[in-house]
């Protein structure tokens, strides 16, 4: 099973926009999104065209699997923050698993940043724990803070530096950046 990133394209608007329709991955993005495909081809060009903000497809095998981004929250402080899912059960088995270690690769390598800070809602059970699994600090829980068709949620806070990141991806043995580059240990 070979895991692999590809740069989204216009092409790709109908199978993100899909993707972010479905009820198991709308529920945990904290926007809300229409069934426009223009409205998701102008994004996907936007998007491209920012400094600040990187995305990925994941591939499995060559076969799209679910979707990967890197936002700099904060350029001049090295902040960043990652948002990934998997939208095809191939991204949850075999060395899919690993994406977690290409993407912080990248933001603290290819990128340059020095720490990671995401915002996870509450009731995301899976990523809540997975957080702590890859070596994320829980700094705190915004309470009350996201607001979606008129609830709120609480949303839990997580961060990783640069260094401890160096550390924590010799447990993982994942060495390479969504670009392919090999960033290894030392």
């Amino acid at each position: 099973m070979t895991l692999s990133y590809r740069r989204p394209t216009e092409d790709d608007a109908r199978l993100l926009l899909d993707w972010r329709l479905r009820p198991d991955i709308s529920r945990h993005l904290f926007t809300q999104v229409e069934d426009d495909i223009e409205k998701q081809r102008a994004w996907l060009a936007r998007s491209n065209a920012r400094n600040d903000y990187h995305h990925r497809i994941m591939m499995v095998d060559g076969v799209p699997v679910g979707y990967a981004s890197i936002t700099i929250t904060h350029a001049a402080w090295g902040i960043a923050t990652l948002g990934a899912y998997m939208a095809d059960r191939r991204g949850r088995t075999g060395s899919a698993p690993l994406n977690f270690a290409h993407a912080l690769n990248h933001v603290f390598y290819a990128l340059g940043l020095r720490k990671v800070v995401n915002q996870v809602m509450a009731d995301n059970d899976r990523v809540l724990r997975g957080q702590t699994m890859l070596g994320y600090r829980h700094v705190g829980v915004l309470k009350d803070h996201a607001v979606k068709e008129g609830q709120a949620y609480d949303v839990h806070l997580f961060e990783i530096s640069a260094g401890e990141w160096a550390e924590k991806r010799l447990k993982f043995g994942e060495y390479a950046d969504w670009d392919g580059h090999m960033w290894p240990p030392g």
